[in-house]
C-alpha cells in the first residue's frame, strides 16, 4: 500500500504507517481512502483477508484498481 503514503484513516484521521492491516476503500476502481486496523469492523477485516488470499491486484488502462483471481 505504498501508493497511499501520507493518507489518513477515513474514520479516526490516524496517519497511515506501513504496518498493520490497513484496508483500502475502493469505489469504481479508485482508492478513495483507507481504514486503520482499529476502525475496521471484523467483517471488513475478514473481507480484506479473503481478497488478499484470492485476488491479484493490478491497474487497468485507465489506472483503476482491478482484482483478478490468483492462479490465472
Amino acid at each position: 500500500m505504498s501508493a497511499i503514503s501520507g493518507a489518513k484513516c477515513r474514520q479516526c484521521q490516524r496517519r497511515y504507517h506501513d504496518r498493520g492491516a490497513w484496508n483500502a476503500v475502493v469505489e469504481r476502481g479508485v482508492v478513495v481512502g483507507v481504514l486503520c486496523p482499529r476502525c475496521q469492523t471484523p467483517a471488513e477485516n475478514a473481507e480484506a483477508e479473503i481478497h488478499d488470499a484470492t485476488l491479484h491486484y493490478d491497474r487497468d488502462g485507465a489506472g483503476r484498481l482491478i482484482g483478478r483471481p490468483k492462479g490465472e
